[in-house]
């Protein structure tokens, strides 16, 4: 028995020495900040349900996507509790769509697990899942962060689209050529700002000063203004068609966010 428990030490000290290799190829560290991460790891596996080998997994994907040293582990910790409490989203992909959404949204690596918790909080009231949350969100966050949008703001709009059956590619893409129109609309003016203001029930330089501090506000008036219109008869295809909304895809999302009017506004 002694010899049988020492030579199963052995391979499981081997094991995991094998599945550690991905971290060392992928994370910039000295030797003593390696011991610490495998450390972390091995602590790790007894406090979640998950073994070493998917922990190293994590870790060496968030090394790969730019993930400092000093917030590996704490990275590590929020991807693997994703992957345990959401149903439709594992450690792996949590890793990647949340630190590339990170990285395009210049948010603060300390922030991982204010991310993780917004998203499941997200994904456990309203009727979408954390994966479609992520997915849309990975979708607006080159234009969001364009026009100043917060993570939160776009992690709010992703549940609101996904909740009303819009999928990642077409509602991310839409919404992110509407946000960019009404970003050149407060920019260069014309015919263009007048339509925006009007819909939203804003002078233009009430449009202006709004869309420079508060983009997402505007936008929820935006919607919030078509819906009144539709509620007064006034043809909201028409309307978008006047405003230079008129491609399919992009007019179909700005129609189905209407119906997302209050989703909006909760979110």
């Amino acid at each position: 028995p002694i010899v049988a428990l020492g030579t199963g030490a052995i391979k499981s000290s081997i094991d995991f020495e094998s599945s550690f290799t991905s971290v060392r190829k992928t994370v910039d560290a000295t030797e003593a900040q390696f011991e610490q991460l495998a450390a972390t790891s091995k602590k790790m596996s007894t406090e979640v349900a998950a073994g070493t080998d998917e922990i190293n997994e994590v870790m060496a994907a968030g090394g790969q996507l730019g993930v400092a040293t000093e917030h590996l582990s704490d990275f590590t910790r929020v991807m693997i509790d994703l992957g345990n409490s959401c149903e439709d989203l594992n450690a792996g992909d949590a890793a990647t769509t949340i630190a590339q959404f990170a990285n395009i949204m210049d948010t603060s690596q300390s922030q991982f697990s204010n991310i993780g918790s917004t998203l499941v909080d997200l994904g456990n009231n309203y009727a979408t899942t954390e994966s479609a949350i992520m997915e849309m969100s990975l979708r607006l966050a080159g234009a969001g962060k364009q026009v100043g949008l917060s993570e939160a703001q776009i992690l709010g709009f992703a549940t609101a689209l996904s909740s009303v059956g819009i999928e990642a590619q077409m509602g991310g893409s839409s919404l992110s050529k509407a946000l960019i129109k009404m970003e050149v609309a407060a920019a260069t003016g014309g015919d263009a700002l007048t339509d925006f203001s009007t819909v939203c029930g804003l002078t233009e330089d009430q449009f202006r000063q709004m869309w420079a501090s508060d983009p997402a506000a505007v936008f929820q008036k935006f919607i919030e203004g078509l819906a009144r219109m539709d509620d007064e008869g006034i043809s909201a295809i028409a309307v978008l068609d006047e405003i230079g909304i008129a491609e399919i895809r992009l007019r179909d999302t700005m129609l189905r966010a209407v119906n997302a009017t209050e989703l909006f506004s909760n979110t």
